[in-house]
């Protein structure tokens, strides 16, 4: 909430400068900008400073900071210069150019430390983005170049200072301050609050386009402020101080609705998309564009269907990468993570879906382990999980891949047979001893037993799995009872 009555009222504040230049004297409304731009960059720079000396921050934060803390102190020192220079101090405009280069260089550069470090594919769509949104701005600037040379008598572009090398020096860091901007606004993931780098990347965006505005002015004749030149300085500005009190804000990897669902992955197209629609106008009125504006457009145009591809790139890995871990989590939900077999709730899901698609008969066997205990006492829980997974693949080399096996917990196992017939019984015997087979466990000999129960239900009697395996496990605690490693059978009363 705080964040908005800020902005709003240094909205309202540029929209009040804008309003009285018109009946203000040319040194009175540069005055007046001057003071407003040099009370809020220095807001801004103490707030930036005293983040730069929070050791709560990372070093790549605190230097951050730090850049952003000097641009502002910069811009402040610059707009208080150039108020010197309006009211008749002569020497002071040329440190100002000076300072507000600084700050045009410093600003980006601060947002770019403020980021996250990119890596492969992510880091060559920055570079790609930057680079398209750069060509698509010089291009911009190309359409209004004759005004970086000031007809005489004519008003400055930027408070007042008409010198064509600064407006060539200040047109190119500010293109690149405004692609760097962009960029960074469209790596903001949707639903976050705003941070920092973020209203720092708008900050910058208002003052480019307020300077490429009021290049425009030159071309036409307007008044320097005309076309709201006047309340941009002065916004920019007051969104800078706005931008010191925030936190810096660190975003995740790339998803794929930040990738193709969020508005503003779309950012970087706007300036490429407003070129093209500025040189297609130019080629309607005269019939011809420059040569240096057609390769710029087509560089960025290039730039742009590259970027499109490593998107699709992008995307493509992490939809196999979210497949993958659909399937991951599919299966850890289905099996035991030690042995990989059904556990017991998936096991009893497909056993009833077996049940209900019809059958001759069905064969349930429930398994128990004799002898496991005191594998876990002597020899230690890890080794007692290596028998369980050894004794689930001696049932699995037995079994049809049409059957069904699971481990219900502990040391206990079920099977479900459909329509075994005498396989059934063989398979009980022969599984007994296959268990008691000696193994290996950890280089210590082992050897385990099983009581096992059997359970049959023929076409008709409507048992359900429940049913069958408490049948079934009934079986297995009378063969406990009988002696163990041995089978026992529960006929149903059908039978």
């Amino acid at each position: 909430m705080r964040l908005r009555i800020a902005l709003l009222a240094g909205l309202a504040m540029a929209t009040v400068v804008q309003l009285l230049h018109p009946f203000l004297p040319a040194s009175a409304g540069l005055a007046l900008s001057d003071v407003l731009i040099a009370v809020a960059s220095g807001y801004a720079a103490v707030n930036y400073r005293s983040r730069a000396r929070d050791t709560s921050n990372p070093p790549r934060i605190q230097l951050a900071f730090g850049c952003g803390a000097s641009a502002c102190a910069a811009w402040s020192a610059s707009n208080g210069l150039f108020l010197l220079s309006v009211l008749g101090v002569s020497w002071a405009a040329s440190p100002a150019v000076v300072l507000s280069t600084v700050a045009a260089v410093l600003v980006p550069l601060s947002i770019v430390l403020a980021g996250p470090r990119l890596r492969g594919i992510a880091a060559a769509r920055w570079l790609i983005d930057l680079a398209a949104v750069s060509g698509a701005f010089f291009a911009l600037v190309g359409e209004f170049m004759p005004v970086i040379a000031p007809a005489a008598g004519g008003e400055a572009a930027f408070a007042g200072a008409a010198f064509t090398g600064y407006a060539l020096t200040i047109v190119v860091v500010l293109g690149f301050g405004a692609a760097v901007a962009l960029v960074t606004l469209a790596g903001s993931e949707p639903g976050r609050r705003a941070s920092a780098q973020q209203l720092l990347a708008f900050a910058a965006l208002v003052l480019a386009v307020t300077l490429l505005v009021s290049l425009r002015n030159d071309v036409a004749g307007q008044p320097w402020y005309a076309n709201g030149v006047g309340a941009g300085y002065v916004l920019g500005a007051f969104v800078m101080a706005a931008s010191s009190k925030l936190a810096v804000s660190r975003p995740g990897a790339d998803g794929v609705e930040r990738l193709v669902f969020s508005p503003w992955a779309l950012l970087p197209y706007i300036p490429v998309a407003t070129a093209v629609g500025v040189a297609a106008g130019r080629q309607l009125t005269d019939g011809e564009l420059d040569p240096v504006l057609v390769w710029l457009l087509l560089s960025s145009f290039s730039l742009v269907l590259l970027r499109q591809f490593l998107t699709l790139v992008t995307v493509g890995r992490l939809t196999v990468t979210l497949e993958q871990q659909r399937e991951a989590l599919a299966y850890q939900a289905h099996h035991d993570p030690h042995t990989g077999l059904l556990n017991r709730s998936a096991f009893d899901s497909r056993a009833a879906a077996r049940l209900s698609a019809g059958y001759l008969e069905a064969c349930a066997i429930v398994i128990d382990l004799d002898g496991f205990k005191p594998v876990n006492d002597t020899l230690g829980h890890a080794a007692g999980d290596d028998v369980l997974v050894t004794i689930a693949h001696r049932l699995t080399a037995e079994l049809r891949g049409t059957d069904l096996v699971s481990r219900c917990g502990g040391d206990e196992f079920a099977i479900l047979l459909i329509d075994a017939g005498p396989r059934a019984g063989v398979l009980a015997e022969r599984l007994l001893r296959r268990i008691a087979q000696p193994m290996m466990i950890q280089g210590h000999p082992v050897k385990v037993s099983a009581s096992i129960g059997v359970a049959v239900t023929r076409r008709g009697e409507r048992v359900g799995i429940s049913e069958l395996l408490r049948q079934a496990d009934s079986a297995m605690y009378a063969a406990k009872a009988a002696g163990k490693s041995t089978v026992s059978r529960h006929e149903s009363s059908a039978a």
